[in-house]
């Protein structure tokens, strides 16, 4: 199966999608993409959504699927499946329509990307994001404020025998200011902050183009041999609860 999405402005046309779709199938499909009728536990199954069905046939596969709007977050998506022949194979589309969720209902979001896993306020923006072997980063925005998420792997290999602050000050975006012991209930963890002193320099922050708060943890996932991290940085002071929060919800499963 294959599922895409991404948000709408402006009009929602199922018939305009459709045409854009044929239009990026037309030189591995037979014919065309036909509109296809959904049946009725299609239907039950995406009822919260304004749908329309479509077929094709290409060389090597064949398929079926759905075009998905949602009026109240004005997401678009697509969803279809290749090769289907089974009552069986209906049963499990079936279940994975009726899965389907486009948004959540207390405005917040959840990332999971390989192994690791965390609940957002909707607010929070992806801005940029890092795969790289053994070193992960996903970064977003809300206004002047940036939050970094950080997991790092093998965790036994990069410590050495060591200890986190040896570890913290090998990492670039986490070598300045002093790292500080955090009592956790599960893990070894850091946290530091560097910001301005003052009243007049936390004021004068406020012209500068760059960021002046900036606000860092680090903890050893030992269970699962994972490093993870958050960094902030802010023109204005944290939302310490925010703070806390993510860290609670930032995981490696």
């Amino acid at each position: 199966m294959e599922v895409k999405w991404g948000p709408v402005r402006g009009r929602f046309s199922h018939k305009a999608h459709l045409k854009r779709l044929a239009a990026l199938h037309s030189r591995s499909v037979k014919g065309r993409i036909a509109e296809w009728f959904l049946p009725p536990h299609w239907q039950t199954a995406l009822a919260d959504f304004e749908i329309s069905g479509f077929l094709w046939q290409g060389e090597a596969a064949i398929g079926r699927g759905a075009i998905l709007f949602c009026p109240v977050c004005r997401n678009a998506a697509l969803i279809q499946f290749f090769r289907y022949n089974s009552l069986g194979q209906e049963k499990i589309v079936s279940a994975v329509l009726k899965s389907f969720c486009d948004h959540r209902q207390d405005s917040l979001t959840r990332w999971s990307v390989f192994d690791i896993r965390v609940t957002l306020p909707e607010s929070l923006k992806l801005t940029k994001f890092r795969f790289d072997a053994g070193k992960f980063e996903l970064g977003f925005a809300h206004g002047r404020q940036s939050i970094y998420l950080h997991r790092w792997a093998p965790a036994a290999a990069l410590l050495g025998g060591g200890d986190l602050i040896g570890f913290a000050r090998t990492v670039s975006e986490f070598s300045a200011g002093r790292p500080q012991p955090l009592t956790t209930d599960c893990y070894d963890a850091l946290e530091w902050r560097i910001f301005p002193a003052s009243n007049w320099q936390r004021k004068l922050s406020r012209l500068k183009v760059n960021p002046s708060f900036f606000w860092y943890r680090l903890w050893h996932v030992a269970e699962k041999n994972r490093i993870l991290g958050i960094r902030s940085e802010a023109k204005y002071p944290f939302d310490s609860q925010l703070l806390e929060q993510i860290f609670t919800d930032y995981e490696s499963i």
